[in-house]
């Protein structure tokens, strides 16, 4: 069953979600997702900038998105500690979406980012739609609480 879009001539809307389909396509969380998958999924999303500085989350806030790292590095500290290093392929965000809660940490940018923002209901609709993607997810975020759970990722 196609989507809507398909087979209509490309927009400048569709040339600009062409490029986060590249986007999602280069990270190792959706790595194993369709061409069509991915465009599905990119109409959810949209591109965030971000300069060196400004805050990708806040410890406490409320999550309602998870952010894609697509470009640049950012610092995730809790209680004014260090945690980790984000780059490149580095999700932020989804464990709260997951559990509905709020941040457990404050994301800084470090450099200029670029971020894929993921609605929550864009996610649970990907993971439903999209085989695999959920146990990919799951590997993240246990990956991630391992690595908390040892103490600081980076020192």
């Amino acid at each position: 069953m196609p989507f809507p879009d398909e087979g209509r001539p490309p927009s400048r809307k569709s040339i600009a979600r062409a490029a986060q389909v590249d986007h999602l396509a280069a990270l190792p969380l959706f790595a194993s997702c369709s061409k069509r998958e991915l465009r599905h999924l990119a109409r959810s999303t949209h591109l965030k900038l971000l300069e060196p500085d400004d805050l990708l989350v806040l410890d406490g806030q409320p999550s309602r998105e998870a952010y894609v790292i697509v470009a640049g590095h950012a610092v995730v500290r809790r209680n004014g500690r260090k945690m980790a290093e984000l780059g490149p392929g580095d999700i932020v965000g989804e464990l709260g979406l997951l559990l509905e809660r709020e941040h457990a940490a404050t994301v800084t940018a470090t450099t200029p980012v670029e971020v894929l923002v993921l609605p929550q209901q864009a996610l649970r609709d990907a993971i439903d739609d999209i085989p695999g993607l959920g146990w990919k997810l799951l590997q993240t975020v246990a990956t991630r609480m391992a690595e908390n759970t040892r103490g600081p990722a980076v020192g």
